[in-house]
């Protein structure tokens, strides 16, 4: 799979996996919120009935939307989208930060295995591959991107 537009479109059809997992969360509810990890606070939000967990996890699922459809630009899908480039790469800086938290959560898993959420070590592991899709993609569909 090193066709810059195959590790894009794949990057992009993760992206919109994410955004839906958002969707699907808010009409599971509370439960779904503790799972996934969103925290105490915004559990409790969610076990009231606020509208806030529901606003909050719509809007990361539009930004994430968004983040496909950027990724679909760069294989070529459709349209170009504006600054196509540089969005790509902040993109694909954000998802790598957020999956450069692995090394910590193996570390953890190696020493205290029984404390350690698996399913987060999956996220993360998501999260990095499709960082690294993302930014090789771009830079092999560089001349295209940065016309």
């Amino acid at each position: 799979m090193q066709n810059a537009a195959d590790l894009l479109s794949f990057s992009g059809i993760v992206c919109f996996l994410i955004a839906i997992l958002h969707i699907v969360i808010i009409i599971a509810g509370p439960k779904a919120y503790r799972y996934f990890g969103a925290g105490e606070d915004l559990t409790s939000l969610a076990e009231k009935h606020s509208i806030i967990p529901p606003l909050l996890t719509a809007f990361i699922a539009t930004v994430l939307a968004v983040f496909g459809l950027y990724a679909f630009s760069g294989a070529g899908e459709f349209a170009r989208m504006p600054m196509l480039g540089p969005v790509l790469i902040l993109i694909g800086a954000i998802f790598s930060l957020r999956g450069l938290v692995l090394p910590v959560q193996l570390f953890n898993l190696l020493r205290k295995p029984h404390k350690t959420d698996t399913k987060e070590i999956f996220f993360s592991l998501i999260a990095l591959l499709t960082a690294i899709c993302l930014l090789y993609g771009t830079f092999l569909n560089r001349d295209f991107i940065f016309q």
